[in-house]
């Protein structure tokens, strides 16, 4: 009888995770949702957030270096933000670019609160950017590209204003109804003609960089 219930719970959870899998290719093909609502904000800033997603070693794997000029798109109330700014240093600068205003007053709030000076928030739309061609080092999303409707226009334009050999990095968690599976990352990050660096795998999902050309 033991077993018969071991057996029992590992088959419901393997049909569970087919489940999501299944929901999730049809997002993937059939479309999204569109950003987190504001009123999701505070779940973002959550203290227990920081044992699923540490800042600090998360940050790192984007390769963010002091100095840098680094766009955060889709920064929601700025949960990376202020580590950000502080592993960039006094001579480097994150723009933080959201679709959503009430977003960016929300973190511009927070960032006064940090006394963070280099951190500076716009509202903009990811499929036209408010930057020069080849004006930024770093571009980092966590968890964001999916809410993106147009993906492929989205990637053309971070290319158009990444210098060459600057860094684009993900981060994606199985949690998010808008998860992007990796091998679809990698397939769209390529045909706009990004080099694959890397990829690390992590208990909820993973990150993944790229090289402008």
């Amino acid at each position: 009888m033991r077993k018969l219930r071991i057996l029992l719970v590992v088959l419901l959870a393997g049909w569970a995770l087919v489940t999501f899998y299944v929901v999730q290719m049809f997002r993937e093909r059939y479309g999204r949702g569109g950003p987190m609502p504001f009123s999701e904000a505070p779940h973002l800033l959550h203290p227990l957030r920081r044992w699923i997603h540490p800042m600090r070693s998360t940050l790192e794997k984007f390769r963010l270096k002091p100095g840098n000029t680094v766009l955060e798109l889709g920064p929601g109330p700025g949960y990376f933000t202020v580590e950000a700014s502080r592993m960039v240093g006094p001579g480097g600068r994150i723009l933080c670019l959201d679709i959503q205003p009430p977003m960016i007053g929300l973190l511009r709030q927070r960032l006064e609160e940090q006394h963070v000076a280099n951190a500076h928030p716009m509202v903009g739309d990811a499929t036209n950017l408010p930057l020069a061609d080849s004006s930024v080092d770093a571009v980092f999303l966590v968890a964001v590209l999916g809410e993106i409707p147009d993906r492929p226009g989205a990637v053309a334009e971070l290319r158009r204003v990444l210098r060459p050999g600057g860094v684009l990095s993900f981060m994606e968690t199985l949690t998010d109804p808008d998860y992007i599976f990796q091998d679809s990352l990698r397939d769209l990050c390529r045909a706009s003609g990004f080099r694959y660096l890397e990829h690390s795998r992590r208990l909820e999902g993973y990150t993944m960089c790229f090289s402008a050309p």
